[in-house]
């Protein structure tokens, strides 16, 4: 955006003045990963250092006056939250699908996709998770998306879109750069690895390797992947792979019906790839 840009160039004889100081300038955390539509306008933006702060990746309720979350990633480090309001004759859905464009562009694992009434609560995600009353709104007009950068520095993207009551369209942003990174393996849930076979038709899995019968990695991608398609009974898939062949049969060990499941071509030749057929 123009505004941003020229921002951003005034900006500049301050951060050196600063530097000369001896004053630290903000880090590249403290940049947001994603540009909004043309023309949005910050409607508030914060920046928090060294907090604790916890990622959604799974549907939220209230318990006891509380908000708990189904999966939940606790973190240390710095947390940047930017809400966008979104100019005239854009929808939520485009606001959403334009920030998900730029996230792709990096290597991520999405961890959880939710929208409309199967995301709960808009009230919940405004003013318990994301913390800023204006993301309140119908229900069947928001969506939330979860995910993690695994470039460097390691990031921990949510966003949130939602069209409130008078039509105005906001984009929230929280991007948590934990320090130090997370290492410990993250999954998505059944229903969003079927949202993304629906949308981008398929998916790559790495780390796969089902004839080593200790494998946690294997054992919990197979998991999913049966619990997914037993919540989708119109699902079929294709898996790719040297290990296909393994990975289909520990699915029909599994109890999936096999006219469900097809062995492809045998390239990778490590890990598997589904395939929506």
């Amino acid at each position: 955006m123009q505004l941003q840009s020229k921002v951003r160039r005034d900006w500049r004889p301050l951060l050196l003045t600063l530097a000369l100081c001896g004053v630290v300038p903000p880090s590249m955390a403290a940049t947001p990963i994603i540009e909004p539509l043309p023309r949005a306008e910050v409607a508030r933006e914060r920046l928090q250092e060294d907090t604790e702060h916890t990622v959604v990746i799974g549907n939220i309720r209230r318990i006891n006056n509380q908000v708990r979350a189904e999966r939940e990633v606790l973190v240390e480090g710095e947390l940047l939250r930017i809400s966008w309001l979104i100019p005239e004759g854009h929808t939520a859905k485009e606001a959403m699908a334009h920030a998900v464009k730029q996230l792709q562009e990096h290597p991520h694992t999405t961890l959880f996709f939710c929208e409309g009434r199967e995301c709960g609560s808009s009230s919940l995600w405004a003013n318990q998770v994301l913390g800023y009353s204006r993301l309140y709104g119908p229900e069947e007009n928001q969506s939330y998306l979860a995910l993690r950068l695994d470039d460097e520095p390691q990031r921990f993207i949510s966003l949130y879109a939602i069209t409130r009551g008078n039509r105005q369209v906001y984009l929230h942003l929280d991007q948590m750069t934990p320090e130090p990174p997370v290492t410990e393996m993250l999954y998505p849930t059944p229903a969003t690895l079927g949202k993304i076979l629906h949308a981008e038709g398929e998916l790559q899995i790495s780390g796969v390797t089902p004839e080593d019968a200790e494998s946690a990695v294997t054992d919990a991608w197979l998991d999913l992947t049966a619990r997914m398609l037993r919540s989708d009974n119109r699902l079929r898939i294709q898996v790719d792979g040297a290990q296909a062949p393994a990975f289909v049969q520990s699915l029909l060990d599994r109890g999936i019906n096999q006219q469900r499941l097809e062995i492809g071509e045998p390239l990778p030749e490590s890990g598997v790839r589904l395939e929506k057929r």
